[in-house]
């Protein structure tokens, strides 16, 4: 083998090298950002679930209270509930 053929044959596996390692880089960058945009975005929504549960709580809180508050009215209606001055 002649010596311009061995240079040939390193200098194809430097590029063929070189390139694998920028291909396998290029992956590995790319999958560090999509895990980092993906927590980002389940940190969001996390957040987002969290003031869901408490605005239905407090819905759930207010829909007893009038709930209540409906029933008390129509006792009041039907007559059975009577003023303190009734006795």
């Amino acid at each position: 083998m002649t010596q311009d053929k061995m240079r040939r044959i390193i200098t194809a596996c430097v590029v063929a090298g070189t390139t694998l390692l920028v291909i396998l880089l290029s992956v590995l960058i790319y999958g560090w950002i999509r895990i980092g945009v993906l927590n980002r975005r389940e940190k969001r929504l996390n957040a987002e679930v969290e003031a869901l549960k408490e605005q239905s709580q407090q819905l759930e809180e207010d829909a007893e209270y009038y709930e209540g508050l409906g029933r008390f009215w129509l006792a009041i209606e039907k007559g059975w509930v009577y003023d303190q001055g009734d006795k």
